[in-house]
């Protein structure tokens, strides 16, 4: 669509996690002595507790680690887990993981993905509608000072599934840099375990769609869906049957539906995304599990 895209889709966040044998601990203890922070500035250590438990960060901070093994025997999961974002490790890096600590591992496994989509339009003039079999979420919004949205939070932190959108722009003006376009927008899906390998399915349940409210006849009708368009979290307020009803208003009226372009651009990704995925670890595991 003219004048409103998709700059970019990435990966923002991963967990790995994988299992240490009590073979192999002596491993990860070399590995923090050779890469110490007072050698190379690599590992950090925050918390070491012999064999049971050690949590800290490689490269300079970029990759959080924890090996917790009681922990794992308590919750029947395994024992070793690292989080970092993608974006901020190059390929030297990568290469780094994939040399010093993927191998130590067994059982590896992605258990969180977040996908992030950057656009250059208002995120916040649209609503997100759940289709199919899914539920409709919960809601938490944050506004500025003139009841502007700034970041909404659609389901719960704990579940499988959770999406945020956010003005990127305020964010980054936030942080002191400035942004030369008019909108930059990020919708973010944070998938966890059995969702994560739905990365490329995630719009199959969800719609985005800017409804003209105007052509709503009753004024009560046409002040109601306002209202949930400004504050979805109304939804899970109605009953079935009102619910069905202000369902069936907004598919009928004419609306500008954005879901068409997000599932184009992200087939385009598709390939490159499960690439990166891949070959990030060479190969030596499912991609997800």
């Amino acid at each position: 669509m003219e004048g409103e895209n998709i700059l970019n889709i990435t990966f923002d966040r991963m967990t790995v996690m994988g299992d240490l044998g009590d073979n192999r601990v002596f491993l990860l203890n070399q590995l923090i002595k050779k890469y110490s922070i007072t050698r190379e500035n690599r590992i950090h250590i925050s918390d070491s507790r012999y064999h049971d438990r050690v949590k800290g960060k490689f490269l300079d901070d970029l990759v959080y680690f924890e090996y917790d093994r009681l922990k794992a025997k308590t919750y029947n999961t395994r024992n070793f887990r690292m989080e970092f974002n993608p974006n901020n490790i190059n390929s030297e890096q990568v290469q780094w993981l994939q040399s010093n600590v993927i191998p130590m591992l067994s059982d590896v496994g992605i258990t969180r993905l977040d996908l992030a989509f950057d656009v250059d339009f208002n995120l916040s003039e649209y609503q997100f509608i759940s289709i199919g079999k899914a539920r409709e979420k919960s809601t938490v919004e944050f506004r500025n000072a003139s009841q502007q949205l700034e970041t909404l939070y659609i389901g719960k932190r704990e579940s499988d599934k959770m999406i945020r959108l956010y003005d990127k722009k305020v964010e980054q003006a936030k942080k002191g840099n400035v942004v030369d376009i008019p909108h930059w927008w990020r919708l973010e899906f944070e998938l966890k375990r059995e969702t994560v390998n739905e990365f490329a399915d995630v719009f199959e349940t969800l719609q985005i769609k800017n409804p003209d409210l105007t052509e709503i006849e009753k004024i009560q009708d046409r002040a109601i869906l306002y209202y949930l368009r400004d504050h979805p979290e109304g939804w899970a307020e109605l009953g079935n049957s009102t619910k069905s009803k202000y369902r069936k208003m907004l598919r009928e009226i004419k609306n500008k539906n954005m879901t068409p372009l997000f599932k184009k651009e992200l087939k385009k990704k598709k390939a490159e995304l499960l690439e990166q995925l891949d070959s990030w670890f060479k190969h030596q595991f499912k991609v997800f599990n």
